[in-house]
């Protein structure tokens, strides 16, 4: 008798419902997604922090706690702490300049590179479906997919300094541009 009320249901709810639910879903599998820990070619699981952290040492070179701080939108305690565990597994090497003795700087070691490397083809095959998908569209249908999307962020309440909603429509390829934006919160650095 369940079922046949469900079915009801769906019966009953139009496309623009059933969109509005996929997406709500597609939300929600994308943030578990975030939280499984792997391992990305290395023999430790990392979480999703780790790899934030270990992304933007490797797009800044030489950085140091409190820049890192500020791209992830944490506190200097938050990286020192994830940094140590992550120095502690073999990810990260701290190092001081012989100009600044105050400052901690970190690096990546063979096995960070290894580890970014990992996320990144894992990633690449996340979004190579998606990619073949859009691709398959006409441009008329992505501009309303993107319409979509503008209006989803526009009824978001979050802080008028989000730099990932504000700089929404400033997206451009890291590849193609001398501006490096951290994995996460998208800030030029």
């Amino acid at each position: 008798m369940f079922s046949c009320y469900k079915i009801y249901l769906v019966m009953k709810m139009n496309a623009q419902d059933i969109l509005i639910k996929k997406l709500y879903q597609t939300l929600n599998l994308m943030i578990c997604e975030s939280k499984i820990s792997r391992t990305y070619g290395t023999s430790n699981t990392l979480t999703a922090s780790d790899i934030d952290l270990l992304k933007c040492v490797q797009r800044k070179k030489n950085a140091k706690a409190s820049e890192i701080s500020s791209y992830l939108g944490v506190t200097n305690g938050a990286v020192t702490q994830l940094a140590r565990k992550l120095e502690k597994k073999g990810y990260l090497e701290p190092y001081r300049v012989s100009s600044n003795k105050k400052e901690i700087y970190y690096r990546l070691t063979c096995c960070g590179e290894t580890a970014c490397q990992g996320f990144d083809e894992h990633f690449s095959k996340i979004t190579s479906n998606i990619n073949n998908y859009i691709a398959a569209l006409d441009s008329g249908t992505v501009d309303k997919i993107i319409g979509l999307f503008n209006a989803i962020a526009d009824s978001l309440i979050v802080e008028a300094h989000c730099s990932i909603k504000h700089g929404a429509d400033k997206i451009d390829c890291p590849e193609k541009s001398e501006e490096k934006r951290c994995e996460k919160c998208q800030k030029v650095y």
